[in-house]
């Protein structure tokens, strides 16, 4: 569970950072269709999934469960 979890930051991670980094490409775009609060809500998740990573060594769990383990 805690892996999939773990996977569940990432994925909401990697969907706010690419809300922000639309933001920086097409700024119009974006506050047409997510809304001021869209993005700040965006910021806020990514902000959130960083405390996460940083409290609960994120990137150890993915490399534990998910990755080869050297072999």
């Amino acid at each position: 569970m805690r892996a999939y979890s773990a996977l569940l930051v990432v994925v909401a991670a990697a969907i706010s950072g690419a809300v922000i980094l639309s933001g920086f490409v097409a700024i119009d775009f974006v506050l047409d269709t997510v809304t001021v609060w869209g993005y700040m809500a965006a910021v806020g998740v990514m902000i959130v999934c960083a405390v996460i990573s940083w409290l609960t060594d994120l990137p150890g769990i993915l490399s534990s469960e998910f990755g080869s383990g050297g072999q």
